[in-house]
């Protein structure tokens, strides 16, 4: 005899969501022109150094009016230096009172901030590129969840417009029989008055009897059809062996019930308070089985029996069941299902016609006592409150 567990469900990423999100994700940020122009700039000056001191006469070779304009595009390039050092947070340039020792330790200085900073940059744009990845990737959860959810939605649309329709032909029915069930009580009451009169011909009689026949026949048929719509909605709809079959006053209790295994005692506890104040649910019973049994027992039936009375209509009585882990997985998974049909179908047995019931199982578990196996093989009754 085995305890079984609810099925694991697959996740599949969405490899169109992906690439559509892929498509959309900016290139790396270009080197910065700031940069670049220090560098071009650090470069003609270290070029000037050199020729200046391979010939200390080139300055003297320079007509005067070209020594200006040469002057002049220095400066002009050495504001717009200090410009660009000032944005990048490096001390301005100075006038030519500096040796060139200084210089070039300037220079030095310069080029090792400039890569530090190239380095943050660096580092910056991988920063960047992390986010991003991340961010592509919540975009593909998203479109997942959203289709998945889409997809749920279409699905119980259908089922409700399939049990409308149903429910609808169970109440044309139900007209048929009551205007049968006329027709019979007044051909009834007739021949009662004819057969007291006597004066009726056996002729007249005989069409009576037959039509009394015929009405007889067909509300015998109506009735037993009633019967069969009634008990086949009741079938489609009384156990769930997913979450989509689910009634949709049920679908939020079932999801918040699934994430309770493996928390805390606290956190279940608080997790059922909150329930009730959210989704208007609570616990109104726990039958326990013994290990390997589904059967209800006199005492479970009398329970049961009690709720019919307790609940109004339009209520859903919502019976969860479980079993413990000991055992083999499937067969756990059959005797949760069992169990919660088992407490199911004995309250719809007895049910008056506006009162909704439905059964799903969550295999097995060991919320109930991590230590106590026994604890754990039980069906759990729920009040769902009509919104």
């Amino acid at each position: 005899m085995s305890e079984d567990h609810a099925p694991k469900e697959n996740h599949h990423t969405d490899e169109t969501a992906h690439e559509e999100v892929a498509a959309t994700t900016p290139p790396k940020s270009a080197f910065p022109p700031a940069i670049a122009l220090a560098f071009v700039i650090i470069a003609l000056l270290g070029m000037v150094i050199v020729m200046v001191l391979k010939n200390g006469k080139l300055v003297s070779n320079v007509a005067p009016e070209n020594l200006k304009e040469l002057q002049a595009e220095v400066d002009a390039r050495r504001a717009e230096l200090n410009r660009q050092r000032a944005s990048m947070g490096l001390s301005p340039i100075e006038g030519g009172s500096e040796t060139m020792g200084e210089v070039a330790n300037r220079l030095k200085d310069d080029a090792d901030a400039l890569v530090v900073l190239a380095k943050k940059f660096e580092g910056l744009i991988a920063e960047k590129d992390v986010e991003l990845t991340a961010r592509n990737a919540e975009l593909i959860r998203s479109e997942t969840t959203r289709k998945a959810l889409s997809e749920d939605n279409a699905r119980l649309k259908a089922e409700l417009q399939r049990a409308l329709v149903n429910g609808s032909d169970a109440d044309l029915l139900r007209r048929d029989l009551a205007d049968l069930r006329s027709q019979r009580e007044a051909l009834s009451a007739e021949l009662a008055e004819l057969r007291k009169k006597g004066g009726v011909s056996s002729d007249d009689y005989a069409e009576l009897k037959r039509r009394f026949d015929e009405t007889l026949r067909a509300k015998e048929f109506f009735e037993a059809r009633v019967k069969e719509l009634e008990g086949d909605l009741s079938k489609a709809k009384l156990f769930a062996s997913s979450e989509s079959e689910l009634l949709p006053a049920a679908v939020e209790l079932f999801r918040n019930l699934r994430l309770l295994e493996g928390k805390s005692d606290s956190d279940i506890s608080t997790s059922y308070s909150s329930l009730g104040v959210q989704l208007g649910a609570n616990v109104l019973h726990t039958l326990t089985f013994a290990t390997g049994s589904s059967t209800l027992t006199p005492a479970d039936e009398d329970v049961i029996g009690r709720l019919v009375s307790d609940l109004p209509d339009g209520d859903l009585l919502f019976v969860v069941g479980y079993a413990s882990e000991t055992g083999n997985v499937d067969s756990n998974q059959k005797l949760s299902s069992d169990r919660a049909t088992a407490a199911a179908t004995f309250y719809s047995g007895v049910k008056r016609p506006g009162q909704l019931v439905q059964a799903v199982y969550l295999g097995q578990t060991d919320r109930f006592s991590s230590r106590i196996p026994e604890r754990n093989q039980l069906v759990e009754i729920w009040r769902i409150r009509k919104k």
